[in-house]
């Protein structure tokens, strides 16, 4: 049904296949070409193993850096909660007394669970 009505053209600057409307041309006034293939296999697999690699390195990092729960230290010490390692090895996040009203207010600078959990 859409087939007549967008086309693939080659974005040099991003270095990669868009697809655009019909009236749309590329960016030195050439036309793009009609295709309903991506890229070769072959190419398209050696920029996806890269970006694999890539993701995997730097997200490989990141979750073993962050992976911590962090007490804000510039809120109120009634708005601190205590945050320590069980007989288990899991965080314990001791949350502070609640007021007549019954709310805790507990304030982190940071709160991100690993798969052990908390």
């Amino acid at each position: 049904m859409n087939k007549q009505l967008y086309r693939i053209i080659f974005n040099q600057s991003r270095q990669l296949w868009m697809v655009v409307a019909e009236i749309a041309r590329a960016g030195r006034g050439r036309a793009g070409r009609r295709a309903h293939r991506p890229s070769s296999p072959q190419r398209r697999c050696r920029l996806t193993a890269l970006r694999f690699g890539l993701l995997l390195a730097l997200g490989g990092v990141s979750l073993t850096a962050q992976a911590a729960i962090v007490a804000d230290g510039q809120a109120p010490g009634r708005q601190q909660p205590t945050i320590i390692r069980s007989a288990n090895g899991t965080p314990q996040v001791n949350i502070q007394t609640p007021g007549a009203d019954g709310v805790s207010h507990n304030t982190y600078r940071q709160f991100d669970v690993d798969k052990q959990g908390v």
